[in-house]
């Protein structure tokens, strides 16, 4: 495949994504869930659907992942998906099938390796679980050195053995991993196994306990309060817990009714810190590279990511990928794929993640002419503005084109915008800062920048009076900061909050309510404010504005509406 050009990569397992890729560059990138509107999607038929006419016709190789095979329709095999959702889409493609669904965390150590802009790094990659291995297990844990063009060699690895063959397993060291661990935590908090950042929001609010048992013992997951099954590892409580699944929601301090529950999400954050500093140390032992690329789904724990910067080896450099979870895995794979074929030693680190699918946007009816000035007064009086800009944020975090924004002088903002979202009362929120100003609101723990919003950082004292509306209740802010050359419209209107306020940064969120996914198109941005509290939203391209009063329909949970609108 030495010609090859233009790929076409598809993640059809859970967080099912698409990328098309031309000359090792990322052309577009989207997850099916910004499409279909069902979190965590595990399907790619609207996405593959949606690049008609935006897929070049010709010389492509398609390439499919499948995480989960037993999510796809069981009376198809993958050619029978190749064939009737791409070629209809390709229809004078040359097609070459790979499948590559038993190099699952391979792919994860990729996206970061070719992002990070190292020459050689190592990749620790630590999820729930990956592909199946040894024929008894999934990999929980990995660690592999990258060098260009495509030398990957696996150092270590861990594994879970599948519930059915627990006792027949054949695995060296079995662990059910302490990315399960945590997920079985946030499942019977509520939250749901793929809730674990609700868990970290929680675990601020906690405290050392003696009744706590610690979830590391001797350095490895302690196995004696989880049970195996088909999903996971299910947490088993033990007294004096309280009752499972509080309603959280419904209160704005969990600790006034739920502190041993805080308690115990404290825990596991802080065992889960400890744990990884002992992962990231063991990659950099084993393989002697300073530079640590950390991948896989638990690469998304921010506070964690920032605590690790204390305790990297002086000279350690670290690169927390973005796009780490499940959806990366295609962009990794189709990066793979095009080094092995053109042998390129071409550095391109990660520039920004405005990677959607290139689509035209129309002026909504009852647009009007606004400049940054009017967009700052809406702001400045207390109320939410959304922007809708350009092509959409891949990834989990909302980059300032798909964002809702607040001003972080307010008080109770976590409140006001956890309302109006319909989120849990207690969940913190995001600040989106101008890069010259980051460091003397934030430390930055020697990191230049965070463009893509990955750490958690500690906010200096001295500040926590002046942006109080973006603090968690331990003083720590996730930021991302902005500059005018990564997304100028964004950084402008930030520039102008600064000029007027003294502030140089935004509460950011992302443009969704509860139970929906980020928004993708202007419809679903008017859909949006149509059902909920936000009454603005700004359209910089084009200096127009949207006033839609809230109405009756405000407070609509996002999973509803949308699965009514769908009829």
């Amino acid at each position: 495949m030495k010609s090859l050009s233009k790929i076409f990569s598809i993640n059809a397992g859970h967080d099912a994504s698409i990328v098309y890729m031309e000359d090792g560059n990322v052309s577009w990138m989207i997850e099916e869930e910004r499409y279909s509107h069902k979190k965590h999607d595990e399907k790619a038929y609207l996405s593959i659907s949606n690049a008609n006419g935006i897929v070049s016709p010709d010389s492509v190789v398609l390439i499919t992942m499948l995480h989960h095979p037993d999510t796809m329709d069981k009376s198809k095999n993958v050619e029978d998906f190749t064939n009737i959702l791409v070629c209809k889409v390709l229809k004078r493609a040359t097609i070459a099938y790979k499948n590559c669904s038993s190099e699952h965390h391979l792919q994860h150590a990729a996206t970061g390796f070719y992002n990070s802009g190292f020459d050689e790094a190592v990749c620790v990659v630590v999820d729930g679980a990956g592909a199946f291995v040894h024929d008894c297990g999934h990999e929980v844990e990995s660690i592999y050195t990258a060098s260009y063009p495509d030398d990957f060699r696996l150092l270590s690895q861990k594994a879970v053995p599948w519930f059915s063959k627990k006792d027949t397993h054949t695995l060296k060291d079995p662990t059910i991993g302490i990315g399960f661990a945590y997920a079985g935590v946030s499942e019977y908090l509520g939250f749901g196994l793929l809730g674990s950042g609700t868990v970290m929001g929680l675990a601020p609010y906690g405290e050392e306990d003696p009744d706590i048992k610690p979830f590391i013992v001797d350095g490895k997951v302690n196995e004696e309060f989880f049970e195996r099954d088909e999903t996971g590892a299910r947490f088993i409580p033990y007294d004096p817990l309280p009752p499972i699944s509080p309603i959280f929601d419904s209160i704005r301090d969990p600790r006034v009714k739920y502190q041993k529950l805080c308690n115990l999400a404290y825990r596991l954050q802080k065992d889960f810190e400890t744990y990884m500093v002992g992962v990231i140390k063991r990659a950099i032992d084993i393989s002697g590279c300073k530079n640590v690329v950390l991948s896989g789904g638990c690469a998304l724990n921010c506070v964690g990511n920032y605590e690790y910067l204390k305790h990297l080896p002086e000279g350690s450099k670290l690169f927390v990928e973005p796009i780490c979870y499940d959806a990366g895995t295609s962009l990794g794979l189709a990066m793979l794929e095009w080094r092995m074929a053109s042998k390129s030693m071409e550095k391109k680190p990660l520039e920004h993640l405005y990677l959607g699918p290139p689509q035209r946007h129309y002026i909504p009816d009852g647009a009007y002419d606004v400049s940054l000035s009017d967009v700052v007064d809406v702001i400045d009086r207390g109320e939410a503005v959304a922007i809708f800009q350009g092509r959409s944020e891949q990834g989990p975090r909302a980059l300032g084109n798909r964002s809702l924004l607040f001003d972080p002088r307010v008080e109770n903002a976590r409140e006001i915008m956890n309302d109006i979202k319909g989120r849990e009362l207690f969940r913190p929120f995001a600040a989106s800062v101008m890069k010259e100003h980051a460091d003397v609101f934030f430390d930055m723990r020697g990191l230049e920048e965070s463009p893509f919003m990955m750490y958690a950082m500690d906010a200096y004292e001295e500040h926590w009076d002046t942006i109080p509306g973006v603090l968690h209740v331990d003083k720590t802010c996730r930021i991302q900061t902005v500059t005018r050359e990564q997304n100028q419209n964004y950084y402008d209107l930030i520039d102008a909050f600064y000029e007027r306020t003294g502030i140089p940064m935004l509460l950011n969120t992302s443009l969704n309510l509860s139970g929906d996914t980020i928004c993708e198109t202007v419809d679903d941005a008017i859909a949006t404010l149509k059902r909920s509290k936000i009454n603005y939203l700004y359209l910089p391209e084009c200096g127009k504005m949207v006033h839609i009063p809230e109405n009756s329909n405000a407070g609509m949970k996002g999973k509803i509406y949308y699965g009514l609108y769908r009829k």
